[in-house]
């Protein structure tokens, strides 16, 4: 979370520029600052196993995928990542013995990830853990509460992809990748 001070800073800059109402903004701050601390917390907890929250996403898609298998590209679009952010991930997780490349059936020039015997027994192991918890949490809002983040969330992620949209920015320049 940015210090007081890093706040003040950004919303006294802020508070010069036309159009800002420092009030909305200062909230946004608490939205980020508040979504940084549940990927941290969500990092904190996987660490237990070993894993950052993509790898063990990464893990569970694979899982969960009714081929079994999956493009690298395929995965970075599932979990968020840049394409040469999964190539790190990837490499991280077949060290670790949890997945292993293989040619792409029709396409030689492509690879898929496949989760070893190992690590499907290792994620399998632990999904039970995951979703009690995901359930517990969000079990301890209402209903509505949880209707109000959802519809929240996707409003936000709505305006963001129209801005980006309208800027001219793909997905790939936001991510440095080509």
């Amino acid at each position: 979370m940015p210090s007081p001070t890093t706040i003040e800073g950004i919303l006294k800059f802020a508070a010069r520029l036309r159009g800002i109402e420092t009030a909305i903004l200062r909230k946004g701050l608490e939205i980020i600052s508040l979504h940084r601390r549940i990927d941290a917390l969500v990092e904190n907890d996987l660490s237990r196993w070993g894993l950052t929250a993509r790898q063990a996403e990464i893990m569970e898609s694979l899982y969960h995928n009714p081929e079994g298998s999956l493009t690298p590209a395929d995965l970075a679009d599932e979990v968020g990542l840049t394409r040469s952010a999964m190539t790190g991930t990837l490499d991280s997780l077949e060290k670790l013995g949890h997945v292993v490349r293989r040619p792409h059936p029709s396409d030689r020039r492509m690879v898929t990830i496949h989760l070893t015997p190992s690590g499907r027994d290792f994620i399998g192991g632990h999904l039970p853990e995951r979703y009690q918890r995901l359930f517990r949490t969000m079990n301890n809002l209402t209903p509505n509460e949880r209707s109000t983040l959802l519809r929240s969330y996707a409003k936000v992620i709505e305006f963001l992809t129209a801005e980006t949209a309208e800027a001219g920015l793909t997905r790939d320049d936001r991510q440095g990748r080509s």
